[in-house]
């Protein structure tokens, strides 16, 4: 959904107001049999007994996550997004396309999804507002992975302390992400800082782009 361009005039000057929308409308959809699976040779063997129960988990709450991603952050989603879920025996994942490795139960596949949207968002939004470099002006003594996966980190928690109210889950994460430095590195930070305070400079610091 796009916002509104309004008309104003002031002294003789008419100009638009762009007004964005109070939340975007947008759709996500979870993939196993794709073209881009074909094409790229990406595994899926045995997801078809565990792809209802993550399309159920991610289905029950996606509403309030692609809503609650936007009242946390204030940036607004500008397109739909396919997820391309892969092998249940790995953990591997990327962002941009949005490719999940399974492994683990639902509940955590639902934690990486939302994690890889995190970084969409932050980079593509209506605002044009680039958030991956902001994070980069606030901490610029950790290097560039770490920096940006605070931000990550700090909107995660605020998506399921706030919004979900499945604080466990943060837990959980933090757990799993103690054998990746930069990872770790970054929830350090977010648990000393606290994640509203990041949020927060982050939606106050100057635009830099």
């Amino acid at each position: 959904m796009e916002g509104v361009a309004v008309s104003n005039k002031e002294e003789g000057n008419e100009f638009l107001i762009h007004i964005p929308p109070l939340i975007s409308m947008i759709k996500v959809s979870l993939l196993i049999k794709h073209k881009l699976h074909d094409r790229f040779n990406l595994p899926t063997e045995g997801l078809e007994k565990k792809f209802p129960n993550i399309q159920k988990s991610w289905k029950k709450n996606e509403s309030n996550i692609l809503k609650g991603l936007e009242k946390i952050t204030g940036l607004f989603f500008v397109k739909d997004y396919d997820i391309y879920l892969i092998d249940p025996n790995t953990s591997y994942s990327i962002s941009k396309p949005i490719i999940i490795g399974t492994k683990g139960n639902s509940n955590k596949t639902v934690r990486v999804i939302i994690h890889e949207l995190i970084h969409n968002l932050m980079l593509d939004n209506s605002q044009s507002d680039n958030w991956s470099l902001k994070i980069q002006t606030l901490f610029p003594k950790e290097n560039k992975k770490t920096a940006i996966h605070i931000a990550v980190h700090a909107i995660l928690e605020a998506v399921y302390v706030d919004i979900l109210k499945q604080s466990k889950e943060i837990s959980k994460d933090i757990e799993e992400c103690k054998g990746f430095p930069d990872y770790k590195r970054a929830w350090e930070i977010v648990k000393k800082e606290g994640y509203q305070s990041i949020i927060s400079q982050l939606k106050n610091e100057t635009q830099l782009i």
